[in-house]
């Protein structure tokens, strides 16, 4: 029998290989470490490395990551981004969120014969985005801070207020499918909402200055995990979802630094970095290969069909979402063809809303295999049609 210390070792031992090897064609670390489950998950690996013990470790490092990775988020919000292009952008969000997931939806629905919530599940898989593979291609290019850099750093900061709003609804669904009733529910978000409120004004900035007062980056770590594992407890009390409760806790805590009577950025900066090592160093790995080792690859054959549906709707609803917002702005095609592949990649929210609706029942191992094949794909496709288009657009303005 191998204990968990070993499969953690070996997990990411390989997660770390695979990665710097996709890092090396310049394609998204998150490949490497999801080919690290699906490689750890072959039957026969899988049936001596992981046992019900080890699993349940691997599952426990899973969702401690989870919520570190929704406080991160939180923490990174900045709404002040808004000013920017703010027109343009939210045009870009609004089109690139609301088309594809009206067609996952209704494709899902009246192609495939799934129930409203999988289908709901479905379009808003094929909503999120994540920026973060294009902000390094645009910074190779040495245009992050060009016209183009910033609409496509403002279309992503609206894009994560539209997935806060679409993973409340997503996770508040999760936690009342057959449970209470509306009345409760009410009365949950509500009582949730005047917690928040006393958190924010109170508990949130006494905490911090407790936790600063030996001006230790290990003590304001230590101090940053017991607010954000307290909200996220809170928050499972009150039926909201503890992914809820740790994107809040970090919207608080960077509001509380932020705000003029505090005024500590650099706070803010150390809690973010030091998050950010533990979560991505360790925990956010884990979870990728988590992701793969769930992945069942045979499933994919049988399911072409609907692989391919989907990978058209993500890739086909988010380009026409971003050329209409573009047009309604009257900006060109081509920017709205740069920002629209710019915004076509998948990132960890989608893994993440897949992953909660399988382990809470909300779809079956088909659906979740054909999701995270679109994202895997759209990560992988999306960054060379978006590289060859920023290279022409490099030229033209040379």
């Amino acid at each position: 029998m191998v204990d968990a210390l070993v499969v953690t070792l070996v997990a990411l031992v390989i997660a770390y290989v695979l990665s710097e090897l996709f890092r090396y064609f310049r394609l998204p670390r998150v490949l490497g470490q999801i080919l690290a489950g699906v490689v750890l998950g072959i039957p026969i690996i899988k049936s001596w490395l992981f046992t019900a013990d080890v699993y349940s470790a691997f599952s426990f490092i899973t969702n401690i990551g989870i919520i570190l990775l929704f406080f991160f988020i939180g923490l990174e919000i900045n709404f002040r981004k808004f000013k920017t292009n703010v027109r343009e952008a939210a045009l870009i969000a609004i089109f690139n969120t609301i088309i594809p997931l009206f067609l996952g939806f209704i494709i899902s629905r009246v192609l495939f014969n799934f129930d409203n919530i999988a289908s709901l599940v479905i379009g808003i898989s094929l909503s999120v985005s994540s920026q973060a593979i294009s902000l390094d291609i645009l910074e190779e290019a040495k245009l992050l801070k060009s016209k183009l850099g910033n609409l496509i750093m403002t279309s992503g900061t609206v894009d994560d207020v539209f997935e806060l709003l679409l993973i409340s609804t997503i996770l508040v669904i999760f936690h009342t499918v057959g449970q209470g009733s509306i009345n409760n529910l009410v009365f949950d978000i509500v009582m949730f909402v005047v917690i928040i409120f006393i958190f924010r004004i109170s508990l949130i900035p006494f905490a911090l200055r407790q936790f600063e007062k030996d001006k230790s980056q290990a003590t304001l770590f230590m101090g940053s995990l017991i607010i954000v594992l307290f909200m996220a407890y809170i928050s499972e009390i009150f039926s909201v979802g503890s992914l809820i409760g740790a994107l809040i806790a970090g919207i608080l805590v960077r509001q509380t630094l932020l705000s003029k009577e505090e005024k500590k950025p650099w706070r803010k900066n150390e809690i973010s970095h030091l998050i950010h090592v533990m979560a991505f160093g360790f925990l956010i790995p884990i979870f990728f290969v988590n992701v793969g080792l769930q992945l069942d690859i045979s499933r994919i054959s049988s399911n072409l069909f609907l692989v391919f549906a989907l990978l058209f709707i993500d890739i086909f609803g988010t380009l026409a979402g971003t050329l209409v917002g573009v047009a309604l702005s009257k900006g060109t095609i081509q920017e709205a063809l740069i920002v629209g592949w710019g915004v076509v990649p998948k990132g960890d929210t989608e893994l993440v809303i897949a992953t909660l609706a399988l382990h809470s029942g909300l779809i079956n191992l088909n659906i979740f295999t054909a999701i995270i094949t679109v994202a895997l794909a759209c990560t992988f496709i999306a960054p060379i049609f978006f590289k060859l288009l920023i290279k022409k657009y490099s030229e033209v303005g040379k």
